[in-house]
C-alpha cells in the first residue's frame, strides 16, 4: 500500500496519546462508502477497514468534519480522547483514529447496523403501544419488560460513565445506538449536538465575535440547573435518562410535543413534567421511578447505581429481564443485560440566548 501522509502537522501530544493506545489507524486501510448521519458541521460514513490488525475486513463507521474549523476540529480530537478510556458492553468503543488527512480527522467506531434506538422504536411504534386498557395482562406485562430492559441497558451505560466521573451532557434516545446483537450502547460524546442539529437551541458562544461556533443544547433533555445555570453532573444526566425513559415507553416521540425551547423553562420552572407516556405499558411503578429523575433539587434525584436497582427489581417482579441479543428483542427470560443506533433527529429549534 502507498506511505500514509507525513504526520508533522499532527499535535505531537495527541499522536502520541493514539499511538500508546495502539489506536493510530492509516489512512490507506479506510475505505469510505456512503453517508449514514450529516448535519451541519459533520458527517458519519459508513465505511470498512482492511489491512489494520491483520487482514480480515471489518464494516465500520467513520465520523469526520463535514466542513474544517479550528474549534470543530477541537471538539473532535476531544471527543476521541474520551472514548479512548471506554470499555463496558453499553457504551461506544473507539477502534481508533486516523489523522493522516490533517487537518481532517477520522474517528472509526463499530458500524451499528440497527441504527438509533430512536429511530428503531419509531419504526416498531405499532409493535409496542398498547393503548387498549383491556389487553391481555401477559401481552402489558411481556412488552412492559422489553422496553424496560432497553431502559436498563442505557442506565447500565450511564452507570459505567458516571463511575468515571464522565458527564455525557447529551443522552437521548437518538445517542443510544444498536448493534448487530441487539446491544444497546451509549454514545456521541461531544459531537452530536454539532452534527445533528434539531431539538437544540443556540447558546451564544463568549467568543462568537471572534469566529467561535455558537454551542447548541438539547433543550427537551436538559435539567433546570443546566438551563438555567449551566451546570452539568452525573444528575443531569439523570434527568436526561428520565426523559430518554420517555422516549422509549412513548416509541420515540419528541418530550414537549408542540413546545418551544423558553416555554419548556417556564413549563418546568411551574412544577410541571413529562406526562406518563399513554401507552399500557407503562405502569404507574414505572413512571414513578422516571419522575424521580425529575425532581428540581439534584441531591434528591436517584444515581445511576440506585436507577439499576430499582430497574431490575421492578423487572424481577414483572418476570426478570429479557435478553435482547436475539432478533427482534426475544422474550427470552435472563439475568443480563443487552441493547440498540442513527439519528433521525425532529424539527430545528435554534433560539439564541446569552452565554452561561
Amino acid at each position: 500500500p502507498c506511505p500514509d501522509v507525513n504526520l508533522s502537522r499532527v499535535p505531537s501530544t495527541y499522536l502520541r496519546q493514539l499511538t500508546s493506545a495502539g489506536l493510530l489507524i492509516p489512512k490507506h486501510t479506510i475505505n469510505l462508502s456512503g453517508t449514514v448521519g450529516q448535519g451541519e458541521f459533520g458527517v458519519v460514513y459508513k465505511a470498512t477497514l482492511n489491512g489494520w490488525r491483520g487482514n480480515y475486513e471489518r464494516t465500520v463507521a467513520v465520523k469526520t468534519l463535514k466542513v474544517f474549523s479550528p474549534v470543530e476540529q477541537r471538539r473532535l480530537i476531544e471527543e476521541s480522547l474520551v472514548m479512548i478510556k471506554f470499555n463496558h458492553m453499553n457504551v461506544m468503543k473507539l477502534i481508533g483514529v486516523s489523522p493522516h488527512n490533517w487537518p481532517s480527522v477520522y474517528i472509526v467506531m463499530p458500524y451499528m447496523i440497527y441504527g438509533s434506538l430512536l429511530s428503531y422504536l419509531r419504526k416498531n411504534r405499532a409493535d409496542f403501544t398498547i393503548l387498549n386498557t383491556n389487553d391481555d395482562v401477559d401481552l402489558v406485562n411481556e412488552v412492559g419488560k422489553k422496553l424496560w430492559s432497553m431502559c436498563l441497558q442505557i442506565c447500565r451505560g450511564m452507570e459505567y460513565l458516571a463511575s468515571l466521573k464522565f458527564v455525557h451532557r447529551d443522552l437521548a434516545a437518538r445517542n443510544c445506538m444498536i448493534d448487530e446483537h441487539f446491544v444497546i450502547k451509549v454514545s456521541d460524546f461531544g459531537l452530536t449536538e454539532h452534527i445533528y442539529s434539531r431539538n437544540y437551541f443556540r447558546q451564544l458562544s463568549r467568543r462568537e465575535e471572534d469566529g467561535e461556533t455558537p454551542v447548541k443544547l438539547p433543550v427537551r433533555w436538559m435539567a433546570l440547573e443546566s438551563l438555567n445555570d449551566g451546570v452539568f453532573s452525573e444528575k443531569t444526566d439523570v434527568w436526561s435518562f428520565g426523559v430518554t425513559c420517555w422516549e422509549v415507553f412513548t416509541l420515540g416521540k419528541t418530550p414537549y410535543p408542540g413546545m418551544d425551547p423558553h416555554s419548556i423553562v417556564q413549563y418546568l420552572e411551574r412544577g410541571e413534567r413529562l406526562e406518563k407516556p399513554n401507552n399500557t405499558a407503562c405502569s404507574e411503578h414505572i413512571y414513578a421511578i422516571v419522575q424521580e429523575c425529575w425532581k428540581v433539587a439534584p441531591e434528591k434525584r436517584p444515581t445511576f447505581s440506585e436507577l439499576a436497582k430499582s430497574i431490575c427489581e421492578s423487572l424481577e417482579v414483572m418476570g426478570g429481564y429479557l435478553d435482547l441479543t436475539t432478533p427482534y428483542l426475544s422474550t427470552a427470560v435472563v439475568s443480563s443485560t443487552e441493547n440498540i443506533p442513527t439519528h433521525i433527529p425532529p424539527s430545528i429549534e435554534t433560539v439564541t440566548i446569552p452565554s452561561v
